[in-house]
């Protein structure tokens, strides 16, 4: 469960005094001890009871957006001062109308996932979102479908000043629509890495990944380089799944390559050959592709390869 964590009750402060103070202490959101000194100041920030409103009427004023916004629930504070950034999410009731209007997946309800960085967060208005909490000590491989070890730790609701440190990819929760409209501010980890790191949703009732929640530009452009840029396309290809540091962008770039293959036979190979190299990641992934071969095969009027069904005999992920 995220870590509760009593920041004391310090006097109010601004946006920008709080900027200063996290930037003169050298807050390091790589540094795990480095949270419990900042949480104060954001404890701080919080207290300051009309900071937000007045950004958001300067806002209505000039008849712009508020500085940053990048969504229906998230207004960005700060950037580009650290490897931090400060935002505020805002998060409506069941009967408002931006709810009933976006839809509750818009703003993340009832969707149990984890976090691919590490923030804090506090109750700065309204009485704040039920989340149902579960805790995991360590992923698998991270495909879709692979069995994780879940952890039921119960229900609590984010009340006004209460504070929570979310580890990356150790506490997973469901949020619940709040009573109330209501605002958390967010201290937060922007070190770069996120969009390189899986952010995954999950079957709570199955123990499983459902799914991934952050897709990169790159993996849109892996198929469109396969199916139209030619031998320099499938040449860079074959480099990304060979090279590039993100396991998830090695497979996808495998998968790119086996989608724009001529024939079934084709992709069964390119399958095969990354079932077979010594990449763990890749190496899984593409044998639980190679689950769904022997049906497509079948159709295609093609034979079996033995060493298939060998491979997904000793397969971990299920089909």
């Amino acid at each position: 469960m995220p870590r509760l964590i009593d920041p004391g009750s310090p006097p109010p402060i601004g946006l920008e005094a709080a900027i200063d103070r996290l930037v003169a202490i050298g807050f390091d959101s790589e540094d795990a001890a480095a949270w419990d000194a900042a949480a104060p100041i954001l404890a701080a920030l919080s207290a300051d009871r009309g900071f937000l409103g007045d950004i958001a009427v300067a806002a209505l004023k000039r008849c712009d957006d508020a500085p940053g916004v990048y969504g229906p629930p998230v207004m960005m504070l700060s950037q580009g001062v650290g490897n931090w950034l400060l935002r505020a999410n805002l998060w409506p009731a069941e009967t408002d109308a931006v709810l009933r209007a976006s839809g509750r997946r818009a703003f993340f309800y009832d969707l149990p996932h984890d976090h691919n960085f590490s923030f804090l967060t506090i109750g700065h208005h309204g009485p704040g979102y039920e989340s149902d909490y579960w805790e995991v000590d360590a992923l698998p491989l991270g495909h879709v479908g692979e069995a994780v070890a879940l952890r039921a730790l119960g229900r609590r609701r984010l009340e006004p000043g209460t504070m929570l440190l979310y580890r990356a990819h150790r506490d997973v929760h469901a949020q619940r629509p709040p009573r109330a409209f209501s605002v958390t501010l967010n201290l937060m980890e922007a070190s770069g890495r996120e969009p390189w790191r899986n952010q995954y949703r999950f079957d709570t009732d199955a123990g499983r990944i459902a799914g991934l929640l952050n897709v990169t530009a790159i993996e849109g452009l892996l198929p469109l380089a396969a199916h139209l840029g030619g031998g320099n396309g499938a040449d860079l290809l074959h480099h990304i799944a060979a090279r590039h540091p993100v396991d998830r962008i090695r497979f996808a770039a495998v998968r790119a390559l086996a989608g724009a293959a001529e024939g079934a036979a084709a992709r069964m190979a390119i399958l095969e050959a990354a079932a077979r190299r010594g990449d763990r990641f890749v190496s899984a992934g593409a044998a639980h592709v190679l689950a769904e071969a022997p049906a497509v095969l079948r159709w295609a009027g093609q034979r079996t390869p033995e060493w298939t069904h060998k491979r997904l005999e000793s397969h971990p992920i299920p089909a």
